[in-house]
């Protein structure tokens, strides 16, 4: 979703930082870290902008930081250069949790989860895409999905564009990502694995859909940034700091029917992305245009630039 800049004006960098900074209610230490790594990123990506629409894909799994980045890119887009970002994520392109339920009971239990490959509407990000490039943008439109419910958005909800895109950012926890080879599918890498999807049923349809819709729909992205965690385990906290804010926030607005996960959940949860995680760590790093290897607490380690 775009940031609100109705009363702000072109502004220098210093200016963007301060105003990001306090508008996220984030740290000065978060500060530092974008003037160091993340405003040079915005300039490799300006390196990349040509006359076309720039698409690229943002790689990380959850927690990472994906969503605050790309607002921060968003804005120093806008503020600094005059041009148009749009963010596509590919969280909002979950099917609907009747779909799921359906593809569950068509397919395997484990696919009423939403997250993997398989539990996704490509078509809708295909079309959105598409629409966009064609230059057909006022047409484009692209769901939402509220996590909080576990369900898509109401259409009224959707987002529209306001004006042409200049760039494209698809983010999102396998985004970019490339099938398993079969033989790795094999042995389980959990214990979720181990005892609800023995025979390799579940982890066999999310490898094919990832090899055959998902990589059509990424091979219209012409770039891919990566954040990397340091650990597995740093996933499972960063997802579980996730839950605590959705907590805090649904308790805050006295709503009702909304799903919030307790940490066993969340461990339960981020399992159905644990194999997919670990095969990306593996061939990422060869593959990324911009690779950011991050320490605990989201601290930069590095960034590397091909």
């Amino acid at each position: 979703m775009n940031i609100k800049t109705d009363l702000l004006f072109l502004m220098d960098k210093d200016s963007i930082l301060d105003f990001f900074v306090k508008n996220e209610g984030l740290t000065s230490v978060y500060r530092d870290r974008v003037e160091r790594y993340f405003i040079p990123l915005a300039e490799q990506m300006l390196d990349w902008k040509g006359s076309e629409v720039l698409c690229l894909g943002m790689n990380g799994a959850q927690g990472s930081g994906k969503s605050t980045l790309s607002r921060f890119l968003q804005m120093y887009f806008r503020e600094l250069h005059g041009l148009s970002m749009v963010i596509l994520s590919l969280d909002d392109l979950y099917l609907t949790r009747a779909e799921r339920i359906d593809l569950a009971k068509e397919v395997h239990p484990l696919l009423e989860t939403r997250g993997v490959p398989g539990t996704h509407d490509i078509g809708l990000g295909v079309d959105f895409m598409e629409r966009c490039l064609e230059g057909d943008w006022k047409q484009a439109i692209c769901p939402r999905f509220n996590k909080a419910t576990d369900d898509r958005e109401p259409l009224s909800h959707w987002q529209r564009l306001e004006e042409a895109p200049d760039i494209i950012l698809l983010e999102g926890w396998c985004v970019g990502a490339l099938p398993e080879p079969e033989e790795a599918l094999s042995e389980p890498v959990n214990m979720l694995e181990k005892e609800e999807d023995a025979a390799g049923t579940w982890r066999r349809f999310v490898n094919e859909r990832l090899g055959a819709e998902y990589q059509s729909f990424y091979d219209m992205f012409s770039h891919w940034v990566v954040l990397q965690p340091p650990s597995f385990e740093a996933v499972v906290e960063n997802r579980m700091k996730q839950e605590e804010q959705l907590r805090a926030q649904v308790q805050a607005s006295d709503s009702v029917g909304l799903m919030v996960m307790s940490d066993e959940d969340v461990i339960r949860f981020v399992s159905h992305y644990e194999r997919l995680t670990r095969w990306m760590w593996t061939v990422f790093p060869e593959r990324a245009d911009v690779l950011i290897r991050l320490k605990e607490n989201h601290v930069v380690n590095e960034m590397v630039i091909r």
